[in-house]
């Protein structure tokens, strides 16, 4: 297990190295340095968080034999500290790292005005205590009222068994043997008659409330922060995630004759042309609402009508950036059928289609297991439960693996789905990643993301596939301690996020069937509303 945790770790990193090496703008390229170790740890941080729980599959801690009579199956790892440790980097890297970088790199020193130099690291500084402070008090307010889980119980009461089996051992510890469980005698009949007795006992329901440490509870806080965003996110993903392989493949690059390669070119320029004109408008926007701000017009403390004054601003600008996007993708395009023919890959396509291909499956899979097992309050079947058991009969590092694949595939979906919904609406910006073109702020978006995914994507999986994950620890701890805290109790038990999150996957299957490709906003509607408002 050392070993393969080795190699896990140093895959994720190379992985991680490539990612940031390839996507990063070349404005990039000789600074910001500390965002840049922070999106390469983070990466393999997420990586590693959700490649645990195969690892704690493989570690089997929560087996009754590990406690000394048959440790052959053991790994012997400390899965529940490692848990805690690993959810609490998470946690300092959500709250401190990311923060911090973001701050930094958006700060500005000065001297883009001519002015003084100033300290970069002191502003991001001064914004960083205040997250710091804020979501602290937060914490410390929920853990002193919400830290208490109420695991229900059930107590049998076991009638005297006259007459029952009795078992005669040797000292085996003299000879060097350990107690198998194969030594143990079947159950007979009336074994199973008291056996019957006692699971109907209906007189054994309780319940016993502890509070839980700290860690565990810093846990389930940003799993329950979390869940709002993959249940959205992830639902969007498990659809749009397939869907974009096999259109990336249908739409591939083709040769173009004369008369489509002239009316190509014209529409891309006339579109180029139009948001050149939409970018200058709301550069003379934002320097009359700057002029506003500092004569005392408006800012923070302004009333409703600026309020919402700003609101369509950040629609129209995040409207912009979608069309922007959208024309530099169909320029990419254009110049794949054409200058850039022979660099362009013609396998590429082919891989696309696979990917979607393969996506599709997982994703069929997933709303399969969803259906079938997660929700019903008794399983209806094991499903992919009974395919990683089936691996283990004959190879276990296949069920292992298995299971990275289908956690991965949700972080996935996740990110895809963001990128998705911010194409298609305009109520949050757009962090889209684009080679050799994406600045750290959408590295930073993007891996906070990944990392606050990261945890509900756990705790899903592990409930999904509790059978083979039975005797896990994050089982214990999610499926246990975080599954009965007070209030977040309301939203695990009654599993309210799994229906969130297949609803999103349904509704955005029916909607990507009626309406497949993005299609860039009006750039000659938002010059007239920019005019109108300018005017």
């Amino acid at each position: 297990l050392i070993i393969s945790i080795l190699i896990a770790v140093a895959i994720l990193a190379v992985v991680s190295f490539y990612l940031l090496v390839h996507f990063q703008h070349p404005d990039d390229k000789n600074d910001a340095y500390f965002p840049k170790f922070v999106v390469l740890t983070g990466f393999v941080l997420a990586g590693c968080t959700v490649l645990l729980l195969p690892l704690d599959v493989a570690n089997n801690d929560g087996y009754a034999g590990c406690d000394g009579y048959n440790t052959k199956v053991c790994g012997g790892l400390n899965m529940n500290l490692l848990w805690q440790i690993m959810y609490m980097i998470t946690l300092v890297y959500l709250v401190f790292f990311i923060p911090f970088s973001v701050f930094f790199y958006e700060a500005d020193d000065g001297t883009l005005m001519g002015g003084p130099r100033k300290s970069r690291a002191f502003a991001a500084s001064i914004w960083q205590i205040a997250v710091v402070v804020i979501v602290g008090l937060v914490l410390a307010i929920c853990y002193y009222f919400l830290s208490y889980t109420s695991i229900p119980v059930t107590e049998y009461i076991v009638p005297t068994i006259n007459g029952g089996a009795i078992y005669e051992t040797e000292n085996y510890s003299q000879n060097n043997y350990s107690f198998e469980v194969d030594m143990l005698e079947n159950l007979n009949a009336n074994d199973i008659v008291v056996s019957d007795e006692i699971i109907n006992d209906p007189n054994g329901d309780g319940i016993i409330s502890i509070q839980v440490n700290i860690p565990t509870f810093c846990i389930a806080f940003m799993s329950f922060i979390g869940w709002f965003f993959f249940a959205f996110f992830g639902g969007v993903g498990l659809a749009s995630f397939p869907m974009d392989g096999i259109l990336a493949y249908v739409n591939r690059p083709r040769h173009m004759d004369a008369v489509e390669y002239a009316e190509a070119q014209l529409s891309l320029r006339n579109r180029t042309n139009e948001l050149v004109n939409v970018g200058e408008l709301l550069k003379i926007e934002r320097a009359q609402r700057e002029s506003s701000y500092s004569s005392g017009g408006g800012g923070w403390c302004g009333g409703k009508s600026d309020r919402k004054s700003n609101k369509i601003d950040r629609k129209t600008l995040n409207q912009f950036k979608q069309s922007i996007f959208l024309l530099e993708k169909d320029v990419a395009d254009f110049s794949s059928a054409t200058q850039s023919k022979e660099q362009y890959s013609v396998f590429i396509p082919y891989f696309q289609l696979f990917g979607g291909i393969l996506s599709s499956i997982l994703s069929i899979l997933w709303i399969i297991q969803v259906c079938i097992y997660v929700l019903p309050t008794i399983p209806v079947h094991p499903f992919l439960n009974d395919y990683f058991k089936w691996f283990d009969l004959w190879f276990p590092l296949f069920g292992v693996i298995s299971v990275a694949v289908f956690s991965l595939y949700l972080l996935g979906a996740a990110v895809n789905g963001c990128f998705k919904c911010g194409l298609r609406f305009f109520f949050f910006t757009l962090y889209p990643m684009k080679l050799h073109r994406t600045y750290m702020s959408s590295f930073l978006f993007n891996i906070a993301l990944v990392l606050l995914c990261s945890v509900p994507a756990v705790q899903f999986s592990v409930l999904a596939f509790a059978e083979y994950a039975q005797y896990t620890d994050v089982l214990q701890m999610f499926g246990v301690q975080v599954k009965y805290l007070e209030f977040f109790s309301i939203f695990f038990e009654k599993k309210i996020f799994d229906y969130v999150l297949l609803a999103m996957a349904c509704l955005t299957t029916m909607y990507l069937i009626c309406k497949p490709r993005e299609s860039p906003y009006s750039a000659l509607e938002l010059r007239d509303r920019l005019k109108s408002r300018n005017d």
